[in-house]
């Protein structure tokens, strides 16, 4: 093996040790507000096996934990690959509830699927994909929904639609984002999603959304968003959602707080970020023999 590709390989195995040892997670005791149990959630979460984030499944499971969340969707580009392997891990662990996912990804449009077991086509209409998810057992969120992307949500897609993003990382560097995702979603009866899109930077959990289910395994999460049970803080504490579940969560200080506080990164956790890009690029762009 030559040096460079050993390096990339070494880079590699660090990172993976690195997040694999990250610093000890959070423990939230369960919080039950009107009946319901109230659960933490990142619906959209890129790991390093085979989409482009920086960590890997099992990674984003002990970071997830470190944030203080009770339930993460990993979604990769049009695959569910590694969120299977970060399910299997955040059962073998106690971790947070996994549920297999995918971002479709296609020219137009970004769709978030939540609770499938296979991938759904990209190649057809949102309305379409849609009704894949919905065959599979999923729910459908419209990923970053920003005006660029609207064509292509019709009327058909939008009374199909169970979800859209209303909190998104990039709200807090764009005002006009904030505009469009609240547009978007303005007239429709569609559960409020607080989302990370976490890849390289930023935290998983950065925006999260507040789950009212009736436990915390998959089918009652997956039941609590198609009943748009949901709560998500955004831009200076404002809060999205259906207004009576707002009102019950405006009774318990504490999730405004959680939304607006997440745990800092630890050292090992951008250790493992930095190793495992260099490691990537490493292997990717050798110099050639």
């Amino acid at each position: 093996m030559s040096a460079p590709r050993l390096i990339a390989v070494v880079l590699l195995v660090v990172a993976i040790a690195a997040g694999t040892a990250e610093d000890r997670p959070r423990t939230n005791p369960p919080l039950a507000l009107g009946g319901y149990r109230v659960l933490a959630a990142d619906f959209h979460i890129h790991s390093s096996t085979w989409s482009d984030g920086a960590l890997t499944p099992w990674g984003i499971v002990l970071e997830a934990q470190r944030q203080g969340l009770d339930v993460i969707a990993i979604t990769g580009h049009n695959q569910v690959s590694d969120s299977k392997v970060g399910r299997w891990f955040a059962r073998f662990v106690g971790g947070p509830t996994v549920l297999i996912g995918q971002e479709i990804v296609a020219p137009g449009h970004h769709v978030i699927a939540v609770g499938i077991d296979r991938v759904v086509n990209s190649r057809q209409s949102v309305a379409s994909q849609i009704d894949e998810v919905h065959r599979q057992g999923g729910i459908a969120i419209a990923a970053h929904p920003s005006a660029r992307f609207w064509a292509a949500f019709d009327q058909a897609a939008m009374q199909r639609l169970d979800g859209a993003e209303i909190c998104q990382p990039a709200i807090y560097e764009r005002a006009d984002i904030q505009r469009d995702l609240e547009r978007f979603s303005a007239g429709w009866p569609v559960a409020a999603i607080g989302s990370s899109d976490f890849h390289i930077f930023g935290r998983i959990g950065g925006c999260r959304t507040f789950v009212f289910a009736r436990d915390n395994s998959a089918a009652a999460i997956l039941e609590a968003l198609r009943a748009h049970r949901t709560v998500v803080y955004g831009l200076n504490g404002k809060a999205y959602g259906d207004p009576a579940f707002v009102q019950l969560a405006a009774g318990h200080r504490g999730l405004r707080d959680a939304a607006s506080s997440d745990a800092p990164v630890g050292w090992l956790d951008w250790v493992s970020r930095v190793c495992g890009v260099l490691g990537l690029v490493g292997l990717v762009f050798r110099p050639r023999a």
